[in-house]
């Protein structure tokens, strides 16, 4: 733009046309900096909006605002430490840190004392197992993203775990510095006004929904598509069509390039490539590349060897030509070049693919690059290809975005192997530290909401990607501390703490905000894990866990 705009400034009727992913990539950026000022102010409004619902003393919820501001503070601090370059999308996802930092802070404010002469420091000494169970097992799966082959994704579970390290951190620091370190909520009896009959009646509703969407989760359909990290942008996608129209890319043709260190390695590696399309192709597929006319060093190295080694072949095939009525004359610049030939050297090859590069005109000069640091050459390919070219034939697709999406989908694949450690290291700390019983009906209630929904969205035929995944892992991580919070209370025969019903709706609002987002990945997530925490607080408010530490 800045040097169409500098040749315009000369010459004003100068128009240009391009189009290329850097300039997707940039006007991408600029979008999403805009979104994450207004996410960010939004979903810290809507957390603190549900907040003040529950809170009786409305300048005292204010107290929560240096927890989450901390929490944040220390995510971006320790992420900038560790990488160098961050992707603007950390900053937009990392806002859901908003509504999970103030779960710490919820449930060490609004915890009364147990007897009218408890000291804060005795308060956070009982509240310590639930705590530490529930940050630490959801620190040790978010650490677990650090292996992620996704730089993005690295940066979201250092982000995530110093985030939720620091807030833990803040709300033990700073409530020690409020004088009345208890924050007294309006009643809200929820799911205890309904009578208990009817609350054995929506568990047992719960348990038929979450039966019948099970098999949902044979139907499945994973898209990846690496578009939906950025703001769909029409206008520049309909100009980027108009211009590879114009150079005659087409739907059913595929574009490959084939590249080498010089033209040698890259010729080589053209064959070998053109034995893999010819192996897996098919009748249907037809490519075309200039392998057809330049020999491979193979080939020119025995061509020159025959032409040593055989010097009356030049005088047999005049002699033909004489015998078949050719005027023999008209041969004699090709005699001449064939002599010539059988003096060449190893450099000769070069020289020769390079002469004959000079003599193409128009597009089949396009078809073979030689320069530093790459030279390759490129096939057309007619028809479906056989899949991703080897690494060793040293091929990559020209459509850029086909590349892209595989690679998308492999890091998905390694994402759900890492998510599943995760969960795995999550469910055993909930087991050790609760026992084999228990633990299982409180680890139920995350795991049983991530397979239900994701059944559910199998049934209604949502195409998934990588952002769903990364959302399920973060609703269970979320889900299992508001598991553990209620977990507390039921072992003393008391309702679910106002705390983790105030948690778990603040948390559906900032994710909720998420799923307000002009970016497909970020909504996904957004609503994903805004679904679980809503179906996870129905099974606490029904009471799920009231039965916990009582004899089988």
């Amino acid at each position: 733009d800045r040097a169409a705009s500098a040749v315009r400034a000369e010459y004003p009727g100068f128009a240009v046309a391009w189009t290329g992913i850097n300039r997707f990539a940039a006007a991408s950026r600029a979008r999403i900096e805009r979104e994450v000022k207004w996410i960010n102010a939004f979903s810290l409004a809507a957390v603190l909006a549900v907040a003040l619902v529950f809170i009786r003393t409305l300048h005292r919820g204010l107290h929560l605002v240096p927890v989450m501001l901390f929490s944040i503070l220390g995510a971006w601090v320790w992420t900038t430490l560790v990488f160098d370059r961050l992707h603007v999308l950390v900053f937009v996802v990392g806002s859901m840190l908003t509504g999970v930092a103030v779960d710490y802070g919820f449930y060490l404010f609004m915890q009364p004392p147990v007897t009218p002469g408890e000291d804060y420091w005795s308060k956070v000494r009982r509240l310590a197992k639930p705590l530490l169970a529930s940050c630490l097992t959801t620190v040790a799966g978010f650490a677990l993203l650090v292996f992620s082959e996704l730089p993005l994704i690295r940066q979201l579970g250092v982000y995530v775990g110093t985030g939720l390290l620091c807030a833990l951190a803040a709300a033990v620091v700073y409530f020690s510095t409020v004088a009345n370190p208890f924050l007294a909520s309006r009643e809200f009896r929820g799911g205890q006004a309904l009578p208990a009959g009817w609350r054995r009646t929506a568990r047992r509703v719960l348990l038929a929904a979450w039966i019948l969407a099970l098999p949902g989760l044979a139907r499945l359909n994973w898209r990846d598509d690496i578009r939906d990290l950025e703001i769909p942008a029409g206008e520049l996608k309909r100009e980027d069509a108009r211009i590879r129209a114009l150079f005659g890319e087409q739907p059913g043709r595929t574009v490959f390039l084939t590249y080498g260190a010089n033209l040698r390695e890259a010729r080589d590696a053209l064959e070998r490539f053109a034995a893999w399309l010819a192996a897996g192709g098919g009748p249907r597929l037809s490519s075309v590349s200039l392998g057809a006319v330049v020999p491979t060093p193979g080939e020119f190295e025995r061509a020159v060897r025959f032409a040593r080694e055989h010097p009356e072949f030049a005088g047999c095939l005049r002699a033909a030509f004489a015998r078949t009525g050719f005027d023999v004359e008209s041969f004699a610049p090709f005699f001449a070049d064939l002599a010539q030939f059988a003096t060449a050297t190893d450099a000769g090859y070069e020289a020769a693919v390079r002469a004959f590069h000079r003599s193409l005109a128009g597009p089949l000069g396009l078809l073979l690059h030689d320069d530093r640091p790459l030279s390759w050459f490129v096939t057309v390919a007619e028809g479906t290809p056989p899949g991703v070219p080897p690494p060793e034939t040293h091929t990559v697709g020209g459509n850029q975005l086909q590349t892209l999406n595989l690679v998308f989908s492999r890091y998905r694949q390694s994402a759900l192997w890492l998510s599943l450690t995760g969960l795995a290291i999550v469910g055993g700390g909930v087991f050790l530290t609760y026992g084999l019983r228990d633990g299982a009906r409180i680890f139920a209630i995350p795991c049983g909401t991530c397979l239900g929904l994701f059944g559910l969205l199998g049934w209604l035929g949502q195409p998934l990607n990588l952002f769903h995944l990364l959302g399920a892992f973060l609703g269970v991580c979320l889900t299992h501390n508001y598991s553990i919070f209620s977990a507390t209370s039921a072992y003393r025969r008391e309702p679910p703490p106002i705390s983790v019903r105030l948690s778990a709706l603040t948390t559906a609002a900032a994710f909720g905000v998420l799923a307000l987002s002009g970016i497909p990945v970020v909504r996904a997530l957004g609503s994903t894990v805004a679904l679980m925490v809503i179906v996870s607080l129905l099974a606490i408010e029904f009471e799920h866990l009231a039965d916990l530490g009582q004899s089988s």
